[in-house]
């Protein structure tokens, strides 16, 4: 007997500027008074599960997508 695995759905989650966002991609997010830069694990249903400092869900509305030359920067500077 084999068993039959439902489709896994990934959700569609855009963030506060309008922008599509996939696991994998760089985002600012707001925690306890500061800007954290993060990225992107997980998709969920409501919300996206972001690895900055530590791991974190937030509403897609809470984050922006990060990229271009200023994030490079950045991460060069880590």
């Amino acid at each position: 007997m084999t068993k039959i695995k439902k489709e896994q759905v990934i959700p569609e989650h855009h963030d506060i500027l309008g922008n599509l966002l996939s696991v994998g991609d760089y985002v600012a997010y707001p925690e306890t008074n500061t800007l954290i830069v993060g990225k992107i694990e997980k998709l969920n249903p409501k919300m996206v599960r972001v690895k900055g400092v530590w791991t974190s869900l937030k509403y897609p509305a809470d984050v922006v997508k990060l990229d271009g030359p200023m994030l490079t920067a950045y991460l060069l500077k880590l």
